[in-house]
């Protein structure tokens, strides 16, 4: 396993680095809910603050999660270390015109991270997905530009974020510059909820299309060597990024079969 591959591991959620920008794909609430669940859990165990921005479904079930490990969302917002936000009713306030505004982030969400160190929590992790919510509403250039924005608060302030977004991996659509875009504005991608199962479904695909014996492993490890990622991301992600760009005849019939392999994997667990 590669250094990069243990850095977007699911329990590298649980302590990430200090300015990490990370994103987390997802196709179903409930393992978007998990996964966040236990990126904020895992702060408030260590005492960090957590600022929140997020759907009213969303908050709502990463609360009941929060109840369910010993924590009361209340108490915890009364004592700042826990900021809750709408991300509509946040996104809209940072707008001016279409786009969200320099000066208005700073101020409302520079605002909310400055609140939050000012209490005592200098350490601190932010979930949003303002730009899921864009992205859904087919406006990536503007995403893409709010993703620029906490690019620049995170370096500044040295706490990390995780983006939600609702790509399916397993969908070719996915990577006809969408995801490459994507992972471009972020420091890490953790493409599904479970990379050991996508490891090992991305190493039967491969001997699937690629042939049996050691032609699949090599043809592998020579993509891996010469593609340059655009963040870090398991290994298993960046052989089917590297196949949509050095094979992109094959693409198609390996994401299915990686597609096949990874619901094998978890339906057995």
């Amino acid at each position: 396993m590669s250094p990069v591959d243990k850095l977007t591991r699911p329990h590298a959620l649980d302590a990430p680095a200090r300015g990490q920008h990370l994103a987390q794909l997802y196709t179903r609430d409930e393992g978007l809910v998990r996964v966040v669940g236990n990126f904020v859990t895992a702060g408030l165990e260590r005492g960090e603050g957590v600022v929140l921005i997020a759907t009213a479904a969303h908050r709502a079930a990463i609360a009941r999660h929060l109840e369910d490990h010993g924590f009361t969302p209340g108490v915890l917002a009364r004592g700042r270390q826990l900021t809750l936000l709408d991300a509509r009713e946040t996104l809209e306030a940072l707008r001016v015109g279409a786009v969200p505004d320099r000066a208005r982030f700073e101020t409302v969400i520079g605002g909310a991270i400055e609140a939050c160190q000012r209490a005592g929590f200098e350490r601190l992790r932010a979930f949003v997905e303002m730009v899921e919510l864009l992205r859904r509403d087919k406006d990536l250039e503007v995403a893409l530009h709010l993703e620029g924005l906490w690019n620049d608060l995170v370096a500044a302030r040295g706490f990390t974020v995780l983006c939600g977004y609702g790509i399916d991996a397993f969908d070719p659509q996915a990577y006809q510059g969408l995801l490459q875009r994507v992972s471009a504005v972020h420091s890490h991608l953790a493409p599904v909820e479970d990379s050991a199962s996508l490891e090992h479904a991305v190493e039967c695909a491969y001997l699937d299309v690629f042939g049996p014996g050691r032609d699949a492993a090599m043809l592998r490890r020579l993509f891996l060597a010469n593609y340059p990622r655009p963040s870090g991301m398991p290994d298993a992600q960046a052989a089917i990024l590297a196949a949509h760009e050095f094979v992109p005849e094959a693409a198609a019939t390996l994401l299915n079969r990686i597609r096949h392999h990874y619901h094998l994997a978890r339906t057995a667990a």
